[in-house]
């Protein structure tokens, strides 16, 4: 147990040396204007680059994502079909139809598929 507690103190020291090492040898500059402004092609911008994010994309994403996810988790029933007891496998993978089935349906209640409003 104590050299558990050596190891943890020793890495943690090691770590702050290397963490104030870096920020004193980094010549960065806060102050670098030219750095910090938006930048594409040689032209700078007419609008500001902070715009806002749409909610909406980012919650398409995140369905896009969650979908692919299933499909790649639906993917191993196919081969395992002919390797396992036939009753375990239907039971399993209608199960696992059913939740994504009923997140589906949640999401169209909650019309999180719409575009707009």
């Amino acid at each position: 147990m104590l050299n558990l507690l050596y190891m943890l103190i020793s890495s943690f020291t090691i770590a702050m040396a290397l963490i104030f090492i870096s920020s004193v040898v980094s010549k960065k500059s806060i102050n670098w204007r030219e750095k910090w402004s938006p930048f594409e092609c040689g032209f700078n911008f007419f609008n500001s680059a902070r715009i806002p994010f749409s909610m909406r994309f980012f919650l398409i994403a995140i369905i896009f994502i969650i979908f692919d996810v299933e499909i790649a988790l639906l993917i191993p029933l196919i081969p395992t079909f002919l390797k396992s007891n036939i009753s375990k496998w239907f039971l399993s993978s209608i199960g696992f139809m059913i939740v994504i089935i009923l997140g589906t349906l949640l999401e169209w209640k909650e019309s999180s598929f719409e575009w707009k409003n």
